[in-house]
């Protein structure tokens, strides 16, 4: 069943289309690392009447710790040599996290930054599991230590006397319970509310390895003519597991109440093998090469990922992801023989708890140092000119376009500015006020939060309202704001679009976006102010279960028409282009040659929201649409910085510093829609 996990988790992070969910992989790896800690645990009790937690955690460091701080190590001297800048700082975090056995709970708290959601992967991120059966492997035998602790004062009779026999099993069971069942409630409730937090967090996880714990606890005293059916039971179980990582629906959120189909179907295969005869999968996965692949599946694990990390670094797009998983196996079996066989069966180590427990601090230190230079390398930009104060704001980014952005590739073809605003390393971290204020609902929330800019008490109010590609338009309104006499307004949800109909997120009904929409017109309506703006990044909603572009056009145009029924005119600002995901990393590796780290226009426009703004438009005659790709991206290779700014976060959104340079631009035609309504 190892074999089947990992090659379930490589086959899917190769890339290849028929094998969506191999990610699942990971979860059968849980029930086994269950079911096989939790009978050596027993089996200890049993036989001595206790069990010795530093000697059980000097075999895990033993077994476990070689390798994965030889794979750290390697990542870190990589990522050193391929991945500059914030992002190789980044790595550098999730290098101390992985050798601290905490990475899960890094990442969980990333994946939950919606602005931080076009980081590229990191080639620590599979640790996460790791982390999470270590974290297993140090409470579980704790609350076993303490178990029969407490029996053993209290409760004497509860235990069996003398070694040789086992202690109260359905003492042991009610333990095991009150720790999973809970965790099972809170992953299916959690999957539901949290997704991204809920695959990565420790609680969320507890149960699956439960599943097989109490397998092991069930198989105490057991005997083979006991378990009726095995061998049915174990083709269900293989194929529940195999079956669910082909057709798991897309929609399915993990790990959940679905994550019960894999965790029991591996404990079907497990169960299976207590049965008499031969009917069962046993004789398949005893096949030599499944025992081989099994026997190296911790290290295929180790290494897969960050040379298909890696790989797309190098050589994005194509096959290298697909080459990279599959030449891993050197590596694994390398360092398997090498290393990781050869520490964990040491006898000077496996007579020797304390040498043991030196080599796991020893090891683990090393993973930490490992991470420290990548976290404190220094910064690559220079983030001011050399008088040390920097221009005013119509001298810097689109300040210096003029009223119509030149049309010549060479205006824009600069490869070394000498300096940049803000630093390209660090643009993902400039972002508008009402960001940084907490303006924005994440997408759990359905109440609006009111946030005002500008001026106070201003004779014009302006309301911005959307997803982050709305309220990234915040630092020009706010510079204009004084000129113009405007106090701004601002409601702000992510990833929802301000339309009038069913809204989705991740292909799925967005619910707390529509609840959010009507809560925030209310609000409009009962108050209206002179102005609405507003833009998104949707393209697309839903017209029954069906996800089409259409469907959002109509909910855009309908919920603008409805403002402007109301007396409240409506200005949309269009989505605007997309740049690459490692922009960030690109420019940190070609400081001097920032040309190379142009991209095509066409591609950037493709996957925004402007198409579905420009047909809304159309439908809904008096809404004025504001282009600015013009401005931000003026010829076919979209340059990355224009008058010493930064134009872009990586990913989707506009940095706050080039949004403010635009504040005249968007001044004008803001102040002109509001001119025609008024006459």
């Amino acid at each position: 069943m190892r074999a089947v996990a990992v090659l379930l988790v490589m086959v899917y992070h190769a890339g290849l289309p028929f094998l969506p969910h191999g990610y699942l992989g990971v979860d059968v790896f849980f029930v086994i690392s269950g079911y096989l800690i939790t009978s050596l645990l027993l089996r200890e009790l049993a036989a001595t009447g206790h069990i010795s937690w530093p000697q059980f955690l000097a075999r895990r460091a033993r077994r476990l710790l070689p390798a994965a701080m030889l794979v750290l190590v390697f990542i870190a001297t990589t990522t050193w040599l391929l991945i500059p800048g914030r992002r190789g700082r980044e790595i550098g975090g999730d290098i101390v996290g992985a050798a601290l056995y905490v990475v899960n709970w890094v990442l969980a708290g990333r994946s939950v930054d919606y602005l931080a959601k076009d980081t590229q992967p990191s080639p620590v991120q599979h640790y996460w599991s790791l982390a999470v059966e270590e974290q297993f492997y140090v409470i579980w035998p704790l609350c076993l230590v303490l178990l029969v602790f407490v029996l053993r004062r209290f409760r004497p009779r509860v235990l069996a006397r003398g070694p040789g026999h086992s202690p109260s099993l359905r003492a042991i069971g009610i333990l095991l319970a009150a720790i999973a069942v809970p965790s099972l409630a809170y992953s299916v409730w959690h999957t539901i509310t949290v997704p991204a937090h809920a695959y990565f967090a420790t609680t969320t996880r507890v149960w699956e390895l439960g599943v097989g714990a109490a397998l092991a606890i069930w198989a105490v005293d057991q005997h083979p003519h006991r378990v009726r059916f095995g061998g049915v039971l174990g083709w269900v179980g293989l194929a529940v597991v195999v079956g669910t990582a082909f057709l798991l629906p897309d929609t399915a959120g993990w790990p959940g109440a679905w994550a019960l189909l894999p965790t029991l179907g591996t404990a079907a295969v497990i169960l299976s093998g207590w049965g008499e005869g031969s009917q069962g999968p046993g004789r398949l996965l005893s096949l030599r090469p499944l025992v081989w692949v099994g026997g190296l599946s911790y290290s295929l694990y180790l290494w897969h990922w960050p040379l298909r990390v890696f790989a797309d670094e190098l050589w994005p797009g194509g096959t290298a992801r697909a080459w990279a998983v599959l030449l891993s196996v050197v590596p694994a079996y390398l360092g398997y023989r090498l290393v990781e066989r050869p520490v964990h069966h040491t006898p000077r180590l496996a007579r020797s708890t304390r040498r043991s427990l030196t080599l796991g601090a020893a090891l683990s230190l090393v993973g930490v140092l490992a991470g420290i230079p990548l976290i404190t390398a220094p910064a690559v930009f220079e983030t001011k000119p050399p008088t040390g104060a920097l221009p005013p704001l119509e001298q810097l980014g689109a300040g210096t376009l003029g009223e119509t952005p030149s049309a010549d590739p060479a205006a824009y073809a600069v490869d070394d500015w000498g300096w940049l605003t803000p630093d390209p390393e660090r643009a993902g971290e400039d972002r508008p006020s009402a960001d940084v204020d907490r303006c924005q609902v994440d997408e759990r929330t359905s109440t609006p939060v009111r946030c005002e800019f500008g001026v106070k008490d201003g004779p014009l109010t302006i309301a911005l309202v959307g997803d982050s590609k709305a309220l990234q338009w915040l630092p020009a309104l706010e510079r204009a704001a004084p000129g113009q006499g405007w106090r701004i307004i601002t409601y702000g949800k992510s990833s929802c679009a301000f339309a009038a109909g069913t809204t989705e997120l991740s292909r799925a009904h967005y619910q707390s976006c529509d609840d959010w929409n009507e809560a925030v017109i209310r609000q409009l309506v009962a108050d209206p102010p002179d102005l609405v703006v507003t833009s998104t990044q949707a393209d697309a909603a839903l017209r029954g279960d069906k996800v089409s572009r259409s469907a959002l056009v109509d909910y855009l145009a309908r919920r603008w028409k409805g403002l402007q029924r109301a007396g409240v005119p409506v200005a949309v600002i269009g989505d605007n282009p997309g740049s690459p995901s490692d922009l960030d990393s690109c420019m940190a590796r070609n400081p001097r040659h920032l040309t190379r780290c142009a991209f095509d226009r066409e591609t950037a426009l493709a996957n925004t929201g402007l198409d579905a703004q420009r047909a809304a438009a159309l439908k809904a005659p008096g809404v004025e649409l504001i282009d600015l790709t013009p401005w931000i991206c003026p010829v076919e290779r979209c340059p990355v910085a224009i008058g010493h700014v930064v134009i872009h976060r990586a990913g989707d959104h506009i940095t706050a510093t080039y949004a403010a340079t635009l504040g005249p631009q968007i001044a004008r035609q803001l102040e002109a829609v509001m001119t025609r309504e008024r006459r």
